[in-house]
């Protein structure tokens, strides 16, 4: 059986590094006596696929992993086992039982929205009619230009910012911090990563909906 879990972290636990978020999930998973598949080799771990690394300081409610098990268990039972060993700061929403053989979350992502808080939005809304958007993208001690206009889908403005809707995934990704640069816009109050998605059809649906 694969489980998909949505969860969520608040600003608590928003500085816990990617690497720490797997082992808090690994150890709790483990407490909670659940039937886990596990790895082959040396040091057998958990077989846990999460969606997408969330950039540090950055809270979410949109977040995602397949949980691979040995047997199966129902949904609301596996929610409510675990939610009583998650430490605080990690909110769980939903469990749904997902197809043998299916893709792994993190190879169907594909879209992101975040809310940024931000007491410049009109540059926002400004960047959304430019027809490019240069960034200069520094790695491994070389320098490249890249164009992130061709990664946004969309910028709107919500109560004390706005919600921008971008490409995300392992084969484009637009992180916030890279937007903020590109735009010169001061460093925002917060920023919240309100989900990930996957396209089907030209519409952007929930990655728990991909059986």
């Amino acid at each position: 059986m694969i489980a998909g879990l949505k969860f969520g972290k608040d600003i608590r636990v928003a500085y816990i590094s990617h690497l720490d978020v797997i082992r808090v999930f690994e150890r709790a998973l483990r407490r909670a006596n659940l039937p886990l598949s596990f790895s082959q080799g040396f040091s057998p771990k958990p077989k846990l696929v999460f969606a997408q690394a969330l950039p540090l300081g950055i809270t979410s409610s949109g977040e995602y992993l397949d949980i691979h098990l040995e047997e199966e268990i129902k949904p609301l039972k596996l929610l409510l086992k675990l939610a009583e060993i998650m430490p605080p700061g990690f909110d769980l929403y939903e469990v749904v039982a997902l197809p043998e053989g299916i893709k792994p979350v993190m190879a169907v992502i594909t879209h992101a929205s975040y809310l940024i808080y931000t007491s410049e939005p009109e540059i926002f809304l400004h960047a959304e009619k430019m027809k490019s958007l240069p960034y200069i993208n520094k790695k491994g001690g070389k320098t490249k230009e890249v164009d992130l206009k061709p990664l946004i889908k969309s910028i709107e403005l919500i109560d004390g910012g706005v919600r921008v809707v971008s490409q995300a995934g392992s084969k484009a990704n637009l992180r916030p911090d890279a937007l903020l640069c590109a735009l010169g816009v001061k460093k925002p109050l917060r920023i919240h990563r309100e989900d990930l998605y996957l396209e089907r059809d030209g519409q952007l649906i929930s990655p728990l909906k991909r059986n």
